[in-house]
């Protein structure tokens, strides 16, 4: 029978298993009423002689005002949205407290006024009964929620799940406890927060641990505990430095959604996910800076790769008039179209949002779609940006013609429409290049310059940054699947640093230099100190709760030299030459550097011309070699 009753609960929507809840509740005010109120004190006072009904006639008043003040309190305070399952949440039960009183004394105030007993005597009486019929108001809730909780979500044996220690007790770490605890794979052995006033204290029985040897002390007992930051309100230097006191423990830290992922329902509070790697680089974060694009037409080229979606997603909060995407892929353009319009939609943006494909080497192509949307703004995405893979013997024409040539045809489409501005995506690699890739981006950029000089109504510039962390090709994903399997994790060097940076802070440095730009420019963004690679590698293992398997010997990850790719450098520069000159944000400067004629640089187009149409590699190397300063095709 209950175990029917329970499958019965359990399988109603939200919606049925809040009008069952609701009526409950009703059963229970009118019952603690008629008990506890004037139906029983009534029949008492005569004796039982009264009918039960007549009195509940004469005096529905009393009950009618107060469970309607009471429930709409309970309504409006949002003491329904948790249901049964949260309902020993701190928020749950001081909503619960303030609607019994709600109802009790509402009560004694209606009954007085029908009655007239304001008499000192019959006073007292009142107010002690009101008290009366709260306190047993508030436990019929608190019973009513605890077995509709047994029968919905039943208590089960977590002895043997997953260890898991909430570091933080505060109201985060409260709702994360309560999201999880009905989960019997997850044993939730404690707390941790070193505030003096919770010290020593518990939440829900489990204890709440202060000092640093406690969780070494829980470790010793749970060795395969994991810890759960539930402290979504610190700052990034301030997650910093906890992540960095737990990463001696070899402890696996997981961390809670963002708030604003769970009040937008696109996550659940007990949904943990892996450490941010911001968290883990040892760097200021980039604070985001809109950018008003207000009556402007804004085309992203590459719009569907993981830098060109980012600058759509940024530039669309900046409420354009209208945002092409422009996109050689289909499928990639689906997906940032679709996603694009969803958040057009939830936000009530009046964006109108055009998705086209296209290849950026087809300038007419190009000139139609600038021309047709009446394009301001431009920002070219689109390239090939793997090494190895242009690097590649048969794939360095396809490179140079993506590269080099969608640049100038993006340059010359937005020359013809007279487009406002165009913002080149370039990299660190095109610095003194040691790669095709990179030689490519440097010859780009000279082809921008030279551009821009030509032109006096369309200003044009380039934004050069390193590696963007996350995207399509970086190595923490990578490392992330590597120690899902175990490892072991490939580096190409031990002496390998790269300058790191988020896809949020990079596009949103390159939409900010856009505003900078003058002609011409060469925007550096400020990427930080350079990591070492390794450094990195062993972070991310020790902050999975893994050891570092040394020279193959003993339990944990390896970290294998594999040696450097085709191409690759042993650090990365940003700056060719000259002084970086500063701009309005302290993360953004200016270089001034030379290029080559304009005559110069044409001829050295036409001998790439020719050389991609007889697949004469040797040729290009050599054209770029001549062109590009500092290339060479050197590992190191």
């Amino acid at each position: 029978m209950m175990m029917s009753l329970a499958n019965i609960l359990k399988n109603l929507s939200r919606r049925n298993k809040l009008t069952v809840l609701i009526l409950a509740d009703l059963w229970i005010a009118f019952s603690c009423w008629v008990v506890f109120g004037p139906p029983f004190s009534f029949m008492i006072a005569t004796n039982f002689e009264s009918s039960l009904i007549t009195i509940i006639a004469q005096n529905y008043l009393s009950f009618l005002i107060p469970f309607t003040l009471t429930f709409i309190f309970f309504i409006y305070s949002g003491f329904y949205r948790s249901l049964m399952k949260f309902f020993d949440s701190k928020d749950s039960i001081l909503r619960a407290l303030i609607g019994s009183f709600l109802f009790g004394f509402s009560w004694g105030a209606v009954y007085l006024s029908q009655y007239e007993l304001i008499r000192t005597d019959y006073l007292a009486t009142v107010i002690l009964q009101s008290f009366l019929l709260s306190s047993v108001f508030y436990a019929f809730l608190q019973i009513s929620r605890d077995v509709a909780g047994l029968l919905i979500y039943p208590v089960k044996n977590r002895v043997h799940g997953k260890p898991v220690l909430i570091y933080g007790a505060g109201a985060a770490g409260n709702e994360l406890y309560q999201s999880i605890k009905q989960d019997s794979s997850i044993n939730v052995v404690g707390f941790y927060d070193n505030s003096y006033q919770l010290k020593g204290t518990e939440i829900n029985s489990v204890r709440i641990y202060g000092k640093e040897k406690h969780i070494k002390k829980l470790l010793e007992k749970y060795p395969e505990m994991e810890i759960y930051l539930a402290i979504p309100k610190l700052n990034i230097n301030e997650r910093r430095k906890i992540i960095s006191s737990l990463e001696k423990f070899r402890v696996a830290v997981r961390s809670m959604p963002a708030l604003h992922e769970v009040i937008a329902d696109e996550k659940k509070m007990a949904e943990m996910q892996d450490l941010s790697i911001d968290d883990i680089l040892p760097r200021k974060r980039v604070r985001n800076s809109a950018v008003s694009f207000d009556k402007n037409s804004v085309l992203i080229t590459g719009a569907g790769g993981s830098i060109g979606s980012e600058i759509v997603r940024q530039i669309l909060s900046g409420n354009p008039k209208k945002i092409v995407l422009f996109e050689i892929s289909e499928i990639n353009l689906y997906s940032i179209e679709s996603e694009v319009l969803a958040i057009k939609k939830a936000k009530g943006i009046s964006t109108e949002v055009i998705g086209l494909l296209g290849d950026v080497k087809d300038t007419k192509r190009l000139t139609n779609v600038i021309t047709n949307h009446k394009i301001d703004f431009i920002y070219h995405a689109a390239a090939y940006k793997h090494v190895p893979i242009v690097e590649y013997y048969e794939n360095i024409s396809e490179g140079i013609k993506n590269n080099i040539f969608g640049t100038k045809s993006v340059c010359e489409a937005a020359l013809i429409s007279q487009v406002k501005k165009v913002i080149v995506i370039s990299t660190d690699k095109a610095v003194r290049p040691t790669n095709i890739m990179g030689a490519s981006k440097r010859f780009a950029e000279m082809i921008v310059q030279s551009m821009d000089a030509r032109s006096s109504d369309t200003r044009f510039c380039m934004v050069r940054f390193g590696n963007v962390l996350n995207s399509s090709g970086s190595v923490i994903p990578l490392f992330r699947k590597q120690i899902a399997k175990g490892g072991p994790i490939t580096v190409t060097h031990r002496e390998v640093t790269r300058f790191f940076m988020t896809i949020a802070e990079a596009s949103s440095l390159v939409i900010q230099a856009g505003e900078y730009a003058d002609g011409g420019d060469v925007f550096i963004l400020d990427m930080g100190e350079q990591v070492r690679i390794v450094d990195l590698a062993e972070r991310l293992i020790y902050l999975s709760g893994r050891n570092i398997k040394q020279d193959g010997v003993g339990e944990g990850i390896e970290i294998q030299e594999v040696g450097l790719r085709p191409g690759e450098k042993l650090y990365e520069e940003l700056l060719i030459s000259g002084e970086e000159i500063k701009t309005p944000n302290d993360k953004i400067f200016k270089s001034l550097e030379d290029y080559p004629s304009e005559a110069i640089l044409h001829k050295a187009e036409e001998d790439l011309q020719n050389a991609i149409s007889d697949n004469n590699v040797d040729m290009i190397r050599k054209v770029l070699k001549d062109h590009v300063e500092g290339f060479t095709e050197s590992g190191i």
